[in-house]
């Protein structure tokens, strides 16, 4: 299966780039609006077409696009990119709102074509077996997620300090805090209360309270102004769930799920396998581009969690606590 890449990203050259190797896919070409950016990145990785535009990539004998660009781009170019006939997977969050979301969607279903969000931590099988516990009953029901993303992210030309591009930390690592909380309570929040700082325009801190209604609650929290810190804790009737790096478990990381049990109970570590999530992701999507299935990380699925943030950004606004408005199945 032949991939072209829109973007000269990082992410593109540290993670996905070998990942869609590794999983049996062939990278052909990559394009950027910079050439000799283009032809130093595909020199780089050995892909042997290098285009100063997206659009000589999607004019290419490429099967699937892999596209990595800042997040205001994301719904021009997977449209564009599926009406030329290419599957897409396109970084997170998929869209800058769950209406963008759905346009992509129903773009994807027009041209008969995957969309998929390249939400990795989904196909990890540590996050998987995570789920498994927790659906197991071994904590009891699920009643409260507390957690939090970080990192320190000096200002810069990093384009997730520009607004305009869609950047910020609640786009950036937050979405993943909000995909997590749902997929722990297996429902969708009620009502959601975002706390922000804002810098150069874009909120570089905000903390989430997520409610559940009488599943339970989140707490999260996410920021571009601390060191790294990466977890979750669920907490149950019965104990709790701590969960060390749960979205960045690298290949070769083998970290441990660690149960705490109520009441008094020892903190109990549970090994996991290490596994690279890029490969895992592209190795679905490449199955499921065979078939014409929809995703684990659908557009559907997408736009219910960009619903959640949507919700988030007008709480920033108002200060007060928003109401989540599902999108139509």
């Amino acid at each position: 299966m032949r991939w072209g890449i829109l973007g000269a990203a990082r992410i593109a050259r540290a993670a996905v780039v070998p990942a869609i190797r590794a999983a049996g896919g062939e990278v052909v070409a990559l394009g950027s609006r910079d050439l000799e950016r283009a032809e130093k990145m595909a020199g780089e990785l050995a892909i042997p077409q290098a285009h100063p535009t997206y659009e000589a990539v999607l004019a290419g004998p490429v099967d699937c696009i892999y596209l990595p660009l800042p997040n205001s781009l994301h719904l021009t170019w997977a449209e564009r990119a599926l009406a030329a006939g290419k599957h897409v997977l396109c970084e997170k969050p998929l869209a800058l709102s769950a209406e963008e979301a759905l346009a992509m969607g129903r773009a994807a279903r027009l041209h008969g074509r995957v969309l998929a969000e390249a939400l990795m931590y989904r196909y990890h099988p540590r996050w998987q077996e995570a789920l498994r516990l927790l659906r197991s009953g071994v904590i009891g029901e699920p009643r409260h997620v507390g957690g939090s993303f970080a990192f320190h992210l000096a200002p810069g030309n990093d384009y997730r300090w520009r607004a305009d591009l869609g950047g910020g930390a609640l786009y950036d690592v937050g979405s993943y805090l909000v995909s997590a909380s749902r997929q722990v309570f297996g429902a969708e929040p009620l009502r959601a209360l975002a706390l922000a700082r804002s810098r150069h325009g874009v909120d570089v801190r905000c903390d989430l309270l997520l409610d559940f209604g009488e599943r339970g609650s989140a707490a999260v929290g996410c920021s571009f102004e601390r060191g790294e810190s990466q977890w979750l804790r669920v907490e149950g009737e019965e104990g709790a769930l701590l969960i060390p790096l749960p979205f960045t478990a690298w290949t070769g990381q083998q970290v441990p799920l660690y149960l705490e049990r109520s009441p008094g109970g020892a903190r109990e570590g549970i090994e996991t396998p290490a596994a690279d999530p890029y490969r895992e992701m592209a190795d679905h999507f490449m199955r499921k581009v065979r078939s014409l299935e929809q995703p684990l990380t659908s557009a559907q699925e997408a736009a219910a969690n960009l619903a959640v943030l949507d919700a988030c950004r007008s709480s920033m606004e108002s200060g007060s606590a928003e109401s989540v408005i599902m999108p139509p199945r």
